[in-house]
């Protein structure tokens, strides 16, 4: 399982129009609890202005989704050629 933490752009404080964007991604068995202990102090360097608008997460992805992902990828890939 593959874990990716994100960094979420959003237009205001409302977190309605947001943009994912990944930052790390790890493919270990504790992948989850190595991310979660890096959001705390990436949220505190963050300006007070900044911390309304933008946000961490982490996020699991299966095996299953990543091989779809790939495929999708590889479809994309093979339309430009």
């Amino acid at each position: 399982m593959k874990v990716l933490l994100m960094l979420y752009l959003c237009a205001d404080a409302s977190h309605v129009e947001c943009r994912a964007i990944p930052v790390q991604g790890w493919a270990k068995p504790d992948g989850y609890a190595q991310c979660t202990a890096l959001v705390p102090a990436l949220t505190d360097a963050l300006t007070e202005a900044n911390r309304q608008r933008t946000y961490f997460s982490c996020e699991q992805q299966s095996d299953a989704a990543l091989v779809q992902q790939a495929g999708a990828q590889l479809i994309h890939q093979s339309f430009r050629f």
